[in-house]
């Protein structure tokens, strides 16, 4: 018994020390130098990525790629249905074999459309009925928060914004009625491309437009409103991350001006800041973390600042993740392109393999990330942990009779705190995260051969 306990020690302290992996995982999309740039993450095992031309030349991409195994195999696809001049903006999953995207044709003035495959991408036909005229609107967004309930939006139409809401996985659109969407100013439109519009779990979505005014919905894109303060006066092409019910962040390029000015909100529009973070936040493309308190993720394929890194307290401040993988060489990360993350154990970051053996995209797994794990042993040494979440101080009560030791590690696996303590019977210490960034960490308390691990959150 004795032995088994030690082995399960020793497994369990190794997923520690390698808490976070990236591993690389060939798409099999078709062609030379293609760069993931969109990452649709439906969960943990169905995603659905789009292909671009990383060489740079003005022959565009047109492909994709699914998984259903968390990126062990990818099945490329096409956009069959498309036509010669029509190309993939936005790409959004909802199962395996069904998802939806926005195209623009740069044949036609730039007219964008709706579409839709149910065949893993073998063939794409128009959604329908809405945001494909022309003439009247012009498609700008789709995001689905589960399987059921999604939503579309297009330009204004009879002065109100085109969208519409599904609740049967895009089988039937409903219109949002102008009475629940704020009226747009006079020649105000929206955006079309993948960081054009943003949502979380629980209903929320934004979209940004060109006056520079964010509109919102809390309920799964029945209701619409633009938030009482707008980030920017006018925007020349903008991005829009939601990261919680009032916060948002988001980003303005201005006539003329050759970078973005980025600001934030978290009071849910009333005001909004200049934002300033601090550490290596990389702008050409983030992500909220799903179902995590404040963790994102940004990256950039520049050569003026490359890489990934991450954020645990809602991008105040940030942190490269670092991997013999994201840095083959010491000090230099590699290029990094689209981000999209199903949970706070499984993401992936678009990249181009430095051998050009394949076409690549790297996945990030967390292996800690748990609730409560504790080996089976007859005599397991008990730990409580509150409050939890705490807003800074928490407190432990452990139990047993021997030397134990008392670990905080952040979302990476890194250890920011331990304590060797001498048990006699309960003992109870406590810690102050009030200096430290909020969102999860775990605790992990080892007395002989037993082993608890706890999830913390800090808000």
């Amino acid at each position: 018994m004795r032995k088994q306990l030690f082995f399960f020690a020793f497994i369990l302290f190794s997923l520690i020390l390698n808490a976070q992996t990236w591993t690389q995982q060939n798409t099999n999309m078709v062609g030379a130098t293609i760069g993931v740039d969109q990452i649709s993450a439906v969960d943990s095992n169905i995603v659905w990525i789009n292909g671009f031309n990383g060489a740079g030349t003005t022959n565009r991409a047109k492909v994709c790629a699914r998984t259903q195994d968390g990126g062990t195999t990818w099945v490329p696809g096409t956009y069959n249905g498309f036509g010669a001049t029509v190309f993939p903006q936005v790409l959004t999953g909802v199962t395996y074999n069904k998802a939806f995207a926005i195209a623009m044709d740069t044949a036609v003035g730039g007219f964008a459309s709706f579409w839709k495959t149910t065949d893993g991408g073998a063939n794409w036909s128009l959604v329908t009925g809405i945001m494909n005229n022309g003439s009247t609107t012009f498609a700008n967004a789709v995001l689905f928060w589960d399987a059921n309930k999604g939503f579309c939006m297009g330009d204004p139409v009879s002065n109100k914004f085109d969208i519409y809401y599904t609740t049967d996985g895009g089988t039937t659109w409903t219109p949002a009625l102008a009475a629940n969407i704020t009226t747009p100013i006079s020649g105000e439109y929206g955006y079309n491309g993948f960081e054009c519009s943003s949502k979380m779990e629980g209903g929320y979505a934004a979209f940004i437009t060109n006056m520079g005014r964010v509109y919102k919905t809390s309920n799964y894109g029945v209701n619409w409103a633009a938030t009482a303060t707008a980030p920017f006066t006018a925007v020349g092409t903008g991005k829009i991350y939601v990261t919680g019910p009032n916060k948002m962040i988001a980003a303005g390029m201005l006539t003329g001006a050759t970078a973005y000015t980025w600001k934030q909100t978290i009071d849910g529009g009333a005001t909004w800041t200049a934002y300033a973070p601090a550490g290596t936040f990389y702008t050409y493309a983030m992500a909220y973390v799903p179902y995590s308190t404040n963790m994102l993720v940004s990256t950039s394929p520049f050569s003026t600042a490359k890489g990934v890194s991450y954020s645990n307290d809602g991008g105040a401040s940030w942190t490269d993740f670092t991997n013999a993988i994201l840095q083959p060489t010491v000090g230099t990360n590699i290029q990094c392109l689209g981000v999209g993350f199903a949970d706070i154990n499984n993401g992936w970051v678009g990249n181009y393999d430095a051998t050009l053996s394949m076409n690549s995209i790297l996945k990030y797994k967390n292996n800690i990330n748990t609730t409560n794990i504790t080996n089976n042993a007859s005599n397991v040494n008990l730990i409580e942990v509150y409050p939890n979440p705490s807003n800074g101080m928490v407190y432990f009560t452990l139990s047993g009779n021997n030397k134990a030791n008392l670990s905080i590690l952040d979302i990476t696996g890194k250890t920011i705190y331990t304590h060797l303590i001498q048990l006699n019977g309960v003992t109870k210490t406590s810690f102050d995260f009030s200096n430290y960034a909020r969102g999860i960490y775990f605790v992990k308390y080892t007395s002989g051969n037993d082993v608890t691990i706890k999830k913390l959150v800090i808000n």
